[in-house]
């Protein structure tokens, strides 16, 4: 039986682009002494990079501290001759079978923000000192914040809202790289309870890139 031309050579493309797809779809993972990979210490935090063909990039972890998140900083050059897509908000932390999306990260400044406004306000009224006077027989209340509360309360404010304000002014954004362009900025996860491994998985153009990354969890320390 022949088949028609037009049906063979479509069954054809279809063949190839199973097969582009495939291999696209087949990790390439950062390892310790490959040829493709670097690492560097700086500041005390681990740097991988990877490249590929048309993609250099570096990876670090750290934490947003004093807040409910961590950052993996970023640097990613398109050293191909063709323009790449870069979405930020599709890269991955994975824990086993846990999966820790990218933030969103206006949402992930707000929380930011808001949780030290809460918390400053806490500091600054709830815990103060109880004294019986006159007032508090009368059934008012002298209760006053001491100026270390007031103090404290200030600090985490200014300190929150200055964090948050980072995270705006840092956070990747989703765009098209022209070849010889670079993006470099932060990506913002939610921190588990725990310190924890992770594989960060970080999808650029047709790529997807995995690196090994450690994460302390640490808790804001005026929870």
């Amino acid at each position: 039986m022949k088949f028609p031309s037009s049906l063979l050579a479509g069954t054809l493309l279809l063949t190839i682009v199973a097969s582009v797809a495939q291999q696209g779809s087949t990790p390439v993972k950062w390892a310790e002494g490959a040829p493709n990979a670097t690492s560097d210490i700086k500041n005390g935090a681990k740097i991988e990079g990877l490249e590929t063909d048309d993609v250099h990039i570096f990876v670090s972890l750290a934490d947003v501290k004093e807040t409910e998140y961590n950052r993996v900083w970023v640097q990613v050059s398109n050293h191909g001759k063709t323009a790449i897509d870069f979405d930020p908000q599709s890269a991955i932390l994975l824990n086993g079978d846990k999966a820790v999306h990218a933030e969103v990260p206006d949402k992930a400044a707000n929380s930011i923000q808001k949780v030290g406004e809460a918390k400053s306000q806490e500091m600054s009224s709830a815990h103060c000192n109880m004294m019986m006077t006159g007032q508090q027989k009368s059934g008012t209340s002298a209760c006053q914040p001491t100026d270390s509360q007031m103090q404290m309360g200030k600090q985490i404010a200014a300190f929150s809202s200055q964090q948050a304000q980072w995270v705006r002014d840092n956070a990747l954004k989703q765009k098209t790289l022209a070849a010889g362009e670079e993006a470099l900025g932060a990506i913002v996860f939610k921190k588990d309870k725990k310190p924890a491994n992770y594989i960060l998985r970080v999808p650029v153009g047709g790529v997807m890139l995995e690196f090994p990354v450690s994460a302390q969890n640490k808790a804001p320390s005026y929870d």
